[in-house]
């Protein structure tokens, strides 16, 4: 994956970044979100580096394949490319990476059908995890992400 900063800038390795602003105190959080387009869906995994009462640097990347239909596959993409990315950063990062899922445990969204087995998915990796309405990291970082930063498909 090619990682960007939310300037612009391209962050060359990934997992230096995440060594760097561990060893700096800074906790982990990994979020994604997705667009869906005519004929593509995006995907845009954000590394959020937060210190709590200060606020934060992002890294994101994104991943543009044909449109998925199934509300289903394309929110267990998204939560399995979190926990791809958490499990890379893992060796690389000291303390906790929190991995944020955008899926609404309210029964009135369709979402709320999957907490169970994308928590399962996560936690049976070994990661802290929120939903919706904690999960900012995706809720909020991610989707402004994946509508601003995100590649309009030709």
């Amino acid at each position: 994956m090619k990682w960007k900063s939310l300037s612009g800038g391209r962050i060359e390795d990934i997992h230096t970044f995440a060594k760097d602003v561990t060893r700096a105190g800074q906790e982990l959080h990994i979020g994604c979100d997705s667009l869906q387009f005519s004929k593509y869906t995006q995907f845009v995994v954000v590394v959020v580096a937060h210190t709590p009462g200060k606020g934060g640097r992002v890294a994101y990347a994104r991943e543009v394949v044909p449109r998925i239909e199934s509300l289903r596959e394309r929110l267990f993409r998204e939560v399995w490319l979190s926990v791809q990315v958490a499990m890379e950063l893992t060796a690389h990062a000291s303390g906790d990476i929190t991995i944020h899922i955008d899926a609404n445990t309210q029964e009135r969204y369709m979402s709320s059908r999957y907490i169970q087995e994308l928590v399962s998915l996560t936690m049976s990796q070994g990661f802290k995890t929120l939903v919706k309405p904690e999960a900012w990291a995706a809720t909020h970082v991610a989707d402004w992400a994946v509508r601003r930063k995100g590649l309009i498909p030709k």
